[in-house]
């Protein structure tokens, strides 16, 4: 394997009008890492992509994929892997007040409260005095404006004299369930998607390679 290539061998780094190696940029990209017009690998960037994990106005990605029409696992898209889950069982249920009574950590069900600011966590529409790490306030906005939901249990402890919300779980039954059919749908797309990210860059890549 060549180190640098512009002629559209297969290359550490290749450029050009069709190029394929480990790190690929040009206006038919194929590699571990491709950006171009149309971009395929396992991350791609680019206006048209096939990807694993991908960004671009438009395309698929088999984990991941963010882009203004697109298809894949997760992201920002029609996504086939589905959200959080509702639980089997809910967890073991605590008083807020318990938290400043000697109990070090717990479930508490709380309320989704919007206010002009953010969304959070509240108790009889009153904000809990609580610190919410980022990954828990993003979780918040997807819950609210993607699984409707109006209620969590939040995993509350104690950090000094801080009461933080560190994990989210979905109350059993409070989100609409999805119909077999459709899951079923979202299964065959995903597996659809992977198929055509592995003909995208074996099959059709190697047509356009040896048709040069």
């Amino acid at each position: 394997m060549k180190l640098f290539s512009s002629d559209g061998s297969l290359a550490v780094v290749a450029v050009g009008a069709e190029p394929i190696g480990v790190f690929a940029v040009g206006q038919f990209a194929r590699g571990f890492i491709a950006i171009g017009q149309v971009a395929i690998g396992f991350v791609t960037l680019g206006q048209g992509c096939v990807s694993v994990i991908g960004v671009g106005q438009g395309g698929v990605g088999v984990m991941w994929f963010g882009g203004m029409l697109g298809l894949g696992g997760r992201g920002i898209c029609f996504r086939c892997i589905p959200g959080m889950d509702p639980p089997r069982d809910a967890p073991k249920e605590i008083a807020f007040q318990s938290l400043f009574q000697g109990v070090p950590e717990g479930f508490v069900r709380a309320q989704i409260l919007e206010t002009p600011n953010a969304l959070v966590l509240a108790q009889g529409n009153q904000p809990l005095p609580i610190k919410i790490t980022p990954q828990v306030a993003l979780g918040l906005t997807n819950a609210k404006t993607l699984g409707k939901l109006t209620e969590v249990f939040a995993h509350l402890k104690t950090v000094g004299r801080t009461v933080v919300c560190d994990q989210l779980i979905e109350i059993p039954g409070q989100r609409r369930e999805y119909s077999i059919g459709f899951q079923a749908f979202r299964i065959f797309g995903l597996l659809a998607i992977a198929t055509f990210f592995w003909w995208a860059f074996l099959v059709a890549g190697n047509m356009t390679f040896q048709n040069r």
